[in-house]
């Protein structure tokens, strides 16, 4: 029972970090129609914020020296000690580490989306961010001053951890007797993300900006001959995609408790887009269902992976990971192939314009009105027999 509650705590907060990344892309180019080749890149970005503003932080609310944070000797049993046992410190150097992951996310995003200025094909924009993500991986794993390197940065605590050790009497607390009390705290707290996530993305997609998003998407050359800037809505867009995708990061590292550059490689990226036109773009409905399937398949195979090295020592994992690889890109010939759509396809836009002049409505007949026509009619045809009868009769007279 303890490890069933436990599974669908890990499945949670999987499933609400990339619920997060899939409706930043969904918002990117489902409605906006900028394809993003390195979404990857700002959901590294945001972990590695969060984690190097964790490392300084940490310390430094706590009046200690900050040292050099890449040391597992000195600077790792320190911050392990602060983010274990003070929620004082422990919950708002969380905080922060998620708003700077935000804001550093945004502003790549404003950065990375000036070429979109300068390019009229919006493809163009997104080999470059694809180029981008890959220099990225790169640049982290050969500058050790950035974030210690190809080693990570380590250290970084769930901000619940104390709750263990605040309740380390209690069978219910006890990582060991009991549930992971920590661990589905932090699950709640990122599917409560994920959620507002998603409605910030349908109050975007059912107003007039989602009309504009739809079309810039559909035909920027009608768009721009009406007056609409195509190239500030798609840096817009750019920036609110990004926004998000740094704070799925800072979710992730705060949980995985490392910033490590393998985790941020391009299969991240290509997961992310299975996800979306699994669902369906622009539908962020059909894009939550996408991201529940593909995170049952990756969570499947590595509890698979997990129970066939128990029964068979040597076996590796790598064979399912690229199991999973080629599973999700037979789903996506299939997808391209016999429902482009997606599983749930695209709907209206509805704004309160459009609840308020539903002609839908208009053109279906009102069983009520067609009686009260149907009765007016067999009134005035009564009116009209009985007046012809006394015109006969007089004419018989």
């Amino acid at each position: 029972m303890v490890d069933l509650i436990d599974l669908v705590a890990t499945f949670a907060t999987f499933y609400g970090i990339y619920a997060i990344l899939a409706i930043s892309l969904n918002l990117e180019y489902g409605y906006a129609g900028q394809p993003n080749f390195g979404q990857v890149l700002f959901y590294g970005i945001g972990a590695f914020v969060a984690a190097i503003a964790a490392a300084n932080l940490l310390p430094l609310f706590a009046r200690l020296p900050i040292g050099n944070i890449c040391n597992v000797h000195t600077s790792f049993p320190v911050r392990l000690a602060i983010g274990s046992n003070d929620p004082g410190i422990a919950i708002p150097v969380w905080i922060i580490g998620l708003v700077l992951a935000m804001i550093a996310g945004g502003i790549l995003g404003l950065f990375l989306s000036y070429p979109a200025i300068r390019v009229k094909e919006e493809w163009y924009l997104s080999m470059i961010l694809l180029v981008a993500a890959e220099a990225f991986v790169t640049i982290f794993q050969n500058t050790p001053q950035l974030a210690c390197g190809i080693f990570g940065l380590d250290g970084i605590q769930n901000p619940f951890y104390w709750v263990s050790n605040t309740y380390s009497n209690s069978s219910f607390a006890s990582t060991e007797l009991g549930f992971d009390l920590p661990g589905i705290i932090y699950a709640a707290i990122i599917m409560a993300f994920a959620g507002i996530c998603y409605l910030v993305a349908q109050k975007l997609a059912n107003s007039p900006y989602g009309r504009l998003l739809k079309s810039v998407r559909d035909d920027k050359v009608a768009a721009e001959s009406l007056g609409k800037d195509v190239a500030k809505v798609r840096r817009q867009i750019m920036i609110i995609g990004s926004i998000m995708a740094g704070l799925a990061g800072g979710l992730y590292v705060f949980y995985i408790g490392v910033a490590v550059t393998d985790d941020y490689v391009p299969a991240v990226t290509f997961t992310i887009w299975v996800m979306m036109i699994l669902g369906g773009y622009a539908n962020n409905k059909g894009v939550l269902a996408g991201a529940a399937a593909l995170t049952l398949l990756q969570r499947g195979s590595v509890e698979v992976s997990l129970i066939l090295q128990a029964s068979f020592p040597g076996f590796s994992s790598n064979v399912l990971i690229y199991l999973e690889y080629v599973a999700e890109a037979v789903i996506l010939i299939l997808l391209l192939m016999y429902r482009p759509k997606g599983l749930i396809p695209e709907t209206r836009i509805e704004t309160k314009a459009y609840q308020l002049f539903d002609f839908r409505k208009r053109d279906t007949p009102d069983p009520s009105s067609k009686q009260e026509t149907q009765e007016t009619t067999d009134v005035s045809d009564s009116k009209g027999k009985s007046a012809s009868s006394n015109i006969d009769e007089n004419v018989a007279r």
